[in-house]
């Protein structure tokens, strides 16, 4: 199997004549994930609770277990109280605080919107936790009723990069070696995609995808 290659620096514009299906991460790429903006606006004021949440709940160890769907807020709050005390609203809060403040970044939107007037199949392949999945897709429901499948790490209890969740995504939702692009902010994931033979792109930058996907 040959390994999938990086559109971002192979082409200027998408090739749409080499893929059938586009994947899209959700994680700033459809909707935005900025834990720093996010405890700044659960606690106005508090930098020490601020930067304390971020620690120990956004990038603590628990949050991989969140993403596998191994593990609910509920259980994490409670060793979170255990572990550093503060009470186990304080971590609820936290946990619970950002699904709120998510919003959508419109240019990913477009580029969706795009590839399926183009005529092509459009996927999501996401490490993202159940209660905050759950609230997408009721909030935002018309719009994630345009995809033609989905690879949802809490629902399959596999996360990218590693190379199990992208062999589930080729087969639960017929995605072909070679026949693919993959859109990802983070680049290990993309790597991980084009190991398993689908295209990668990886969107760093505001702007990308607008002057890709035209």
């Amino acid at each position: 199997m040959e390994k999938g290659i990086r559109f971002d620096l192979a082409y200027d514009t998408m090739p749409w004549d080499e893929v059938d299906t586009v994947v899209f991460d959700i994680g700033n790429v459809l909707i935005r994930f900025a834990p720093e903006e996010f405890v700044k606006r659960l606690f106005p004021g508090d930098e020490q609770t601020q930067k304390l949440m971020l620690e120990r709940v956004y990038f603590g160890k628990y949050w991989p277990e969140f993403d596998r769907g191994t593990m609910s807020y509920e259980q994490a709050a409670k060793l979170l109280d255990e572990e550093f005390g503060g009470g186990e609203a304080l971590y609820l809060r936290t946990l619970y605080g950002w699904i709120a403040l998510k919003t959508p970044l419109e240019e990913g939107w477009r580029a969706a919107r795009l590839c399926k007037a183009k005529g092509k199949r459009i996927c999501l392949l996401s490490n993202y936790p159940a209660e905050g999945y759950a609230a997408l897709r009721e909030q935002y429901a018309e719009r994630f009723d345009l995809f033609d499948g989905a690879c949802i790490s809490c629902q399959i209890h596999q996360v990218k990069p590693n190379a199990d969740i992208y062999q589930t995504l080729k087969e639960t939702c017929g995605v072909q070696s070679g026949r693919a692009v993959f859109i990802d902010d983070l680049l290990a994931n993309v790597e991980g995609a084009m190991q398993a033979g689908i295209h990668g792109f990886h969107m760093h930058e505001i702007g990308m995808m607008d002057r890709f996907f035209r």
